[in-house]
């Protein structure tokens, strides 16, 4: 190991015992700079066993000043534990998803508010107001292959898709809703391996006046409009269902996403490590019904279910 200073060499100087484990230091023989080596979670100093139950808690649905009241924590610590353990989420997603060869994909977006209504915001404001995360969901597996979250523009979208064609290896067919950005950007990266087709659900035009009762209700639903926008998509595949269902778990298992509540997120960093504990979680530790086992199993990249405490350990080890 060399010296975080100097880069020079070093030799073991003692070591100490904290919440978790045995930690090694180290002397600098060139300039004397003592420092102890890099450890998983570095900057969380509770103790591993109430790391795993904070992130049990986030994965369930439990806002940030409930997991602190259940956990017995001060809200900053429970939020230290969702900011590290959330960015190493992000780097694991990173590595492990790449190289993946998959038969059709669904990609949609959903809302969520950060800090401030959109009302309130300004044009420049880009971190704040309405935010969209897009997905990108295998139809078969269940495994989110790629997530993104920013403004509902162009500028997004097209990080988003360059970002799923990375790690999708062959042809593949995409099914998208109808956002104008998708069949620009997607073609752009992906033409010559691709079939896409969008899937446009029609409701009824809003009535002026609506009761208090129905209110929040949907439009009703008349129809679905498909259309061919690049190679020969199969006409069974064409669909955007499943990855909407992905959307409701988002919102049911993330406070953040909870319509008419308080536990939305006040900064955008925060809310999109809440995003990435979620998608770890549902591909490598959460059992799908209709599949039986975790989307991670189902496109073979694990041979079990994870639990937490594997996948917090897996996603900070390297």
């Amino acid at each position: 190991m060399n010296c975080h200073c100097c880069s020079g060499p070093t030799k073991r100087f003692g070591r100490f015992e904290n919440k978790n484990r045995v930690v090694q230091r180290y002397r600098c023989l060139h300039c004397g700079k003592t420092f102890s080596e890099d450890q998983p979670l570095q900057g969380v100093t509770i103790a591993k066993e109430k790391v795993a139950q904070i992130i049990r808690l986030f994965t369930e649905g439990v806002g940030v000043r409930a997991t602190a009241r259940l956990t017995d924590c001060h809200s900053h610590s429970v939020l230290n534990v969702l900011r590290t353990v959330g960015q190493a989420c992000e780097n694991f997603h990173d590595r492990t998803m790449r190289n993946l060869t998959v038969q059709a994909l669904q990609i949609d977006e959903l809302w969520s508010r950060v800090g401030i209504s959109q009302k309130r915001t300004v044009p420049e404001d880009s971190e704040r107001g309405d935010q969209y995360t897009f997905l990108a969901l295998t139809t078969r597996e269940k495994l989110i292959v790629s997530h993104h979250t920013g403004k509902r523009d162009y500028e997004n979208t097209d990080i988003f898709v360059a970002d799923v064609a990375a790690r999708i290896n062959g042809r593949v067919q995409i099914t998208t809703d109808g956002w104008s950005a998708y069949p620009d950007t997607i073609r752009r990266y992906m033409l010559g391996r691709l079939d896409l087709a969008v899937c446009q659900k029609n409701f009824e035009a809003p009535q002026t006046t609506v009761e208090a009762a129905r209110r929040y209700s949907p439009a009703p639903f008349i129809g679905v409009t498909r259309t061919i926008k690049a190679g020969s998509p199969r006409r069974d595949l064409i669909c955007t269902s499943h990855v909407e269902r992905v959307n409701l778990s988002v919102r049911h298992f993330n406070k953040r996403f909870v319509r008419l509540g308080l536990g939305w997120s006040r900064k955008l960093e925060n809310h999109r490590f809440a995003i990435s504990l979620f998608v770890c979680t549902h591909n490598w530790c959460k059992v799908h019904s209709t599949l039986g086992c975790t989307p991670a199993v189902g496109m073979n990249l694990t041979d079990h279910t994870w639990t937490i405490e594997e996948l917090i350990e897996r996603a900070s080890s390297a």
